[in-house]
């Protein structure tokens, strides 16, 4: 072996045995050595991930993709760093093209990759779920501000009304505040009724793989016409040759992608990121 290799498998050791601290400083070492091998660069990163030291495993995952543009873990790393940045667009990008990479190595990684990008859609969903609370929120602010400057007006006109007799200006006092309390409790029931998050949620049955029961992402057909979220019936394929749904046989070669089920899934989890979680 040469140097860096020795140091390479000395962090391997150490990770094992999850001395994350200590691997990192043997990776290193093996750069210092040879800076031209990816894996060195990779291993460091996922080190660093898992001390939740994500610009630094951003940084290697780029140092390695400049060596190799093509390597899976690298993207499949750097989205998970950019999750943890919160740049879930970022890591969306990352972690879709970390997926294709895997499908063409068929690497086991693929399942865990389409989760991350499940994930990465969903947490794009909360921050524009979360704009739009914060904006509906300032809405109702403005429209209660209206209400109470109506009040606020109709009182001033009592009291500049002159002719104005004492028990019937109590009267009418009590009528503006009875009708302002009125308006106000209408405005902020209407507000509630028209939340998203008032609404049943449930996901369509022909949208959940019947293996991972999860919402599909890279849907595949089989020739019985049963869909399955690809990796999970490619995980299937490499300890049964059939198909799960009729129990014929059946290969890689044999499933074709769903475009138009994958279309539909993507169309709703725009509008309904929850339903990763569902």
């Amino acid at each position: 072996m040469t140097p860096a290799e020795l140091h390479k498998e000395a962090g391997n050791a150490l990770f094992s045995h999850e001395d994350y601290a200590g691997a990192i400083k043997e990776y290193t070492q093996a750069i210092i050595k040879d800076a031209t091998v990816p894996a060195y660069f990779t291993n460091r990163a996922l080190c660093r991930l898992r001390l939740h030291r994500c610009e630094d495993a951003l940084t290697d995952c780029q140092k390695a993709l400049e060596l190799a543009p093509e390597n899976m873990k690298a993207h499949f790393f750097k989205a998970q760093a950019l999750l943890e940045l919160d740049r879930p667009n970022e890591a969306l990008r990352s972690s879709k093209i970390a997926y294709e990479y895997a499908l063409k190595q068929k690497s086991p990684s693929a399942a865990s990759i389409s989760q991350t990008v499940l994930t990465a859609k969903k947490k794009r969903w909360d921050i524009m779920e979360q704009r739009r609370i914060e904006k509906e929120g300032q809405l109702l602010a403005e429209f209660e501000d209206l209400l109470l400057a109506d009040r606020n007006r109709k009182l001033k006109q009592l009291d500049n009304d002159p002719d104005a007799i004492p028990n019937e200006r109590r009267e009418i006092e009590e009528i503006i505040e009875f009708e302002y309390q009125e308006k106000l409790d209408q405005l902020r029931t209407t507000f509630e009724r028209s939340d998203t998050k008032y609404k049943k949620r449930e996901v369509p049955d022909y949208m959940i793989d019947p293996i991972s029961f999860n919402i599909f992402y890279d849907p595949v057909v089989s020739k019985s016409g049963q869909s399955f979220e690809r990796s999970a019936i490619l995980e299937h394929l490499q300890r049964h040759k059939f198909d799960p749904f009729n129990r014929e046989y059946l290969t890689e070669a044999d499933l074709r992608p769903n475009l138009a089920l994958r279309s539909a899934c993507e169309e709703f989890l725009e509008h309904n990121g929850w339903a990763v979680d569902y």
